[in-house]
């Protein structure tokens, strides 16, 4: 009977034993320990640990810049453009003038012409061209610029971009104006009370007048700012270039061609004029040398 006890102990001990491998076998896989070596329950800790580490640092990666940073504050700068186009001086002139027309064809909430001035007729050829638009329309025109200076068998020579931050002015001309404003109506309330004199009325009417002007003038000041940071400024000059430019290797031919033209041109004008001076003089010389000729040859024959 004792042996029989014996041999089931036994019996259960090597069940158990052969029912735990699997088990350690399996948390050795998980906690990727040597082989041989039991994984326990420390090491299951520290693989879950692992998991739960790499499981958050997914979730503050994948989190959006915008809910972990503030914006920005938005500046309201007024921008302003700048370019130099270089062209013959034929060709400069038309393209001016295209320029100026898509200006005015885009209609007043698009595009103004401020000013437009050229000279392509003295010696340093060019002009002048200022506008200002809505800024998308801008930006879609003067990016452009460079494909039509090559058209016209120039280029663009520089670009420059200046940006103007008037947030500060804003702000400053809507509290003058709040302010102002506060002030007329409390001198107003005070009006309306009874009593005071006659010159103390009219002192109260001429400081409401006086804050209305100052406020009237803040509103404009406010209104122009505003007006400079939705529109854009685009200010244009051309020059002449292509053989007569000032880096071109023709240039002195082309000048010295231009100035014996010009010689040219000035003797037959000068020729011209004295022809028109002494042509009458020859005709009336003329006349009278053949009058006396004539004279003479009737006095002979009598």
């Amino acid at each position: 009977m004792r042996r029989a006890l014996m041999l089931a102990a036994a019996g259960a001990l090597t069940l158990s034993a052969c029912g735990q491998e699997p088990a350690t076998e399996g948390f050795d896989r998980a906690s990727d320990a040597p082989e041989g070596v039991a994984a326990g329950p420390s090491a299951v800790a520290n693989r879950a640990a692992r998991t739960d580490t790499a499981s958050t640092a997914q979730q503050v990666t994948s989190q959006p810049i915008e809910a972990s940073a503030p914006l920005a504050p938005v500046a309201r700068i007024a921008y302003a453009f700048g370019y130099v186009l270089s062209a013959p001086k034929d060709r400069g002139a038309e393209m001016m003038s295209r320029h100026e027309l898509a200006c005015a064809s885009a209609g007043a909430g698009y595009c103004q012409v401020v000013s437009a001035n050229s000279d392509w007729a003295s010696r340093q050829a060019g002009g002048r061209l200022e506008l200002r638009g809505q800024p998308e329309w801008i930006n879609r025109f003067r990016s452009g610029l460079a494909l039509d200076a090559r058209n016209a068998g120039g280029r663009l020579e520089s670009s420059i971009t200046e940006g103007e931050n008037v947030t500060r002015d804003i702000d400053v001309a809507q509290t003058g104006s709040a302010t102002t404003a506060t002030i007329a109506d409390r001198i107003r309330d005070l009006q309306r009370r009874q009593g005071g004199t006659v010159a103390q009325r009219l002192e109260i009417e001429r400081q409401i007048a006086d804050l209305q002007r100052q406020q009237d003038a803040q509103q404009i000041e406010l209104r122009a700012l505003n007006d400079r940071v939705l529109t854009a400024r685009l200010t244009i000059d051309y020059r002449e270039g292509g053989v007569m430019a000032a880096g071109s290797p023709t240039r002195p031919v082309a000048r010295a061609l231009q100035d014996a033209f010009g010689l040219s041109m000035g003797m037959l004008a000068l020729l011209i004029t004295m022809g028109s001076v002494l042509l009458p003089v020859a005709v009336i010389g003329g006349a009278v040398w053949w009058a006396v000729v004539r004279r003479r040859k009737v006095s002979v024959a009598a």
